[in-house]
C-alpha cells in the first residue's frame, strides 16, 4: 500500500531564523507532519509544525503550529493500470464533396 500526503503551508508562518543555509548554498527548513485526531471540516487529515532543536524539545518549548493543512491519499498495491485500453470507435468519414 502506498501513501501520499499532500500539504499546503502558509510561508508567512515560517520563522525565518530557523531557515539554515548549508555550505553548498542550499537553504533548509525542518518541519514535522502530524496526523490530526479527526479530519477537519474540509477533510484534511494532517498538519505541519515547525521543527525543534534537541535543546528546544528538552526545554519543552512551545511548538510553532504552521498555518497548514493536508490530506492523505492511499493507493492499493494491487492497482494495475489498464494496459489494454478499449478500442475507440473509428471516426465516421464525412462527405464534404472534396476529392481527397
Amino acid at each position: 500500500m502506498s501513501k501520499i500526503i499532500n500539504i499546503s503551508i502558509d510561508l508567512n508562518s515560517i520563522t525565518e531564523a530557523k531557515v539554515k543555509t548549508h555550505s553548498n548554498g542550499c537553504r533548509y527548513y525542518n518541519m514535522t507532519v502530524k496526523e490530526r485526531k479527526e479530519p477537519d471540516q474540509y477533510g484534511n487529515t494532517h498538519y505541519v509544525i515547525e521543527g525543534q532543536t534537541k535543546e528546544e524539545r528538552e526545554a519543552k518549548a512551545p511548538q510553532n503550529f504552521l498555518n497548514s493543512s493536508g490530506k492523505e491519499f492511499i493507493f492499493s498495491d494491487n492497482y494495475v493500470a489498464n494496459s489494454n485500453p478499449a478500442p475507440s470507435a473509428a471516426p465516421a468519414e464525412e462527405e464534404d464533396g472534396l476529392p481527397f
